[in-house]
Formats: C-alpha cells, sequence, structure tokens
C-alpha cells in the first residue's frame, strides 16, 4: 500500500468546477421546488374563510421549504467542497488491494484496503440528459449499492476534501477499439449510418448504483478500466453485471457536443 501527494491535473480541475455548477436536470428539479414552493407561500397571503384550507397549504409550504433548504443546502456545500479543492491545488494518491467497496449510508463510497484502513469518498457521476444519456458534465452522486473488485490493485485520487477524482485499475486495463455499425446498430440508431462505434473491451470493476428517484427512473453506473459508463443501453441487456465480468461495451461516440449513445453490453 503506497501513499503520494500530486498537483491537481487540469481534468481534476474541470471535473471539480463541474461539481460545483448546477445544471441540466438537477437546475430544472430546483427551479420547479423553488416555484412550487413560492406559490404556496403566496397562497398563505390570500383570505380564506376554511380553516381546513389554510391549514394544508401551510403543511404543504413548510414541507417544500424544508426539501427546497436542504436541496439548496446541497448545491452550496458541494460548490464550497469544489472550490477548496481547487483552491488548495493538491490531491492524494493511494495504491492497495480492495478488501471492499461500499455505500457508507452517507452518500458516497468507502473503499476499504487489505489492511482494514477505510477510504471515504464523495462519487462524482457522469450527468444524465432528460432523454438518459450520459453527459460530459458531473454531478455529485448519492450511492445506494457499490461493489468492487475484490482482491485486485486499485490506485485512488482524493482531493483534499474527500472527493474522488479518479479511479485505476492498474492489472486491469480496457481496450477501445472502433468498428463499423452493424446492421442492427443502424436499426437501433437509423440517422447514423454513416458513423463508426467504439467497442470498450475489458471486466468491469465496479458497479455503483445512485438513489433510486422514481420506479421509471432505475440508473446503474459500470467502471470499465478507469472510466464510469451509464448503463442505460438502446437494447436491453441480457447479462447480470457485476465486478470481474468481461464485457464489451458498444458506444456511438458523441458528434457536436452530444452525449454519447451506449447501444448494448454484451458479456465476453
Amino acid at each position: 500500500m503506497t501513499r503520494k501527494e500530486t498537483q491537481l491535473t487540469e481534468t481534476d480541475i474541470q471535473l471539480l468546477q463541474s461539481l460545483g455548477q448546477v445544471k441540466g436536470r438537477r437546475l430544472r428539479l430546483l427551479v420547479f421546488f423553488t416555484c412550487v414552493t413560492l406559490v404556496f407561500g403566496l397562497l398563505l397571503f390570500i383570505p380564506s374563510d376554511t380553516a381546513g384550507f389554510t391549514i394544508g397549504v401551510a403543511l404543504i409550504f413548510l414541507l417544500m421549504f424544508s426539501l427546497c433548504y436542504f436541496m439548496w443546502r446541497g448545491v452550496w456545500l458541494m460548490r464550497r467542497r469544489s472550490r477548496r479543492s481547487i483552491d488548495n491545488g493538491r490531491k492524494g494518491i493511494i495504491e492497495m488491494q480492495l478488501k471492499g467497496l461500499q455505500a457508507n449510508g452517507r452518500g458516497g463510497v468507502d473503499y476499504v484496503a487489505d489492511n482494514g484502513e477505510v477510504y471515504r469518498v464523495a462519487v462524482p457521476l457522469p450527468g444524465v440528459s432528460v432523454l438518459g444519456r450520459q453527459l460530459a458534465s458531473w454531478y455529485p452522486g448519492v450511492i445506494e449499492q457499490a461493489a468492487g473488485a475484490v482482491g485486485e490493485r486499485v490506485q485512488l485520487h482524493i482531493s483534499v476534501t474527500g472527493v474522488l477524482l479518479r479511479v485505476e485499475y492498474p492489472d486491469l486495463p480496457a481496450v477501445k477499439a472502433p468498428a463499423v455499425l452493424t446492421e442492427t446498430d443502424k436499426r437501433l440508431v437509423s440517422e447514423s449510418r454513416d458513423r463508426e462505434k467504439m467497442i470498450i473491451i475489458g471486466k468491469i470493476t465496479e458497479v455503483l448504483v445512485p438513489l433510486q428517484r422514481g420506479k421509471g427512473l432505475h440508473e446503474t453506473y459500470i467502471r470499465i478500466g478507469d472510466t464510469l459508463y451509464l448503463l442505460k443501453p438502446l437494447r436491453q441487456t441480457e447479462h447480470p453485471v457485476s465486478p470481474g465480468l468481461e464485457v464489451h461495451l458498444h458506444v456511438l461516440p458523441g458528434r457536436n457536443g452530444e452525449a454519447d449513445k451506449v447501444l448494448y453490453l454484451l458479456g465476453a
């Protein structure tokens, strides 16, 4: 097990800056709940002859106000954490034999080393568009379940405030290769007949499941090599995913700032 300290890279800084911003689906949710709270707050000032109506509006207002408070507080805390990490300019790199990876009940995950030491970190997740596609931006994930490639060597890049910047499994590298779209691929993405896809070949090193926001919004992230992918393929995955499984992930790279599309995942 080794530890060292080094400067943040430009990629690290971009990730931290992205974490400190509110945009996309998160921004729309914040604005929506804030507007609903303001509406119920205004209703409290409208005279009513029905006591039950006033009490009901007051209860809903308090509930929405509490929700907005915690959401905006979370945004503020993340912005402060990102700013502190960037201002410090340093990160720690820990290399260890992985004994366990688990959600810690506080939104992050715990990496357990073979000597029993525990590294508790906040996990950035790739953003998700309204259509459910992975974006290049990042947001602070709230992890409900986690599993890792136990027994493998892992290298963690951690900011001074405990943000997980990068994860590498040196003995489980991923290979990327371009390939021509098949007829099946073209049926999945009919507008992309003149493009190539990318096939990522490697073993799944981690499986992360964020806190679910609803029955129809199930999201799972898998790490292949050192990269996290949102497992939301255009074609249903036939194999259960678990760390150590060797897979072929077929991805259609985005153009002009578009998000990449995961076509499908195949077991090797």
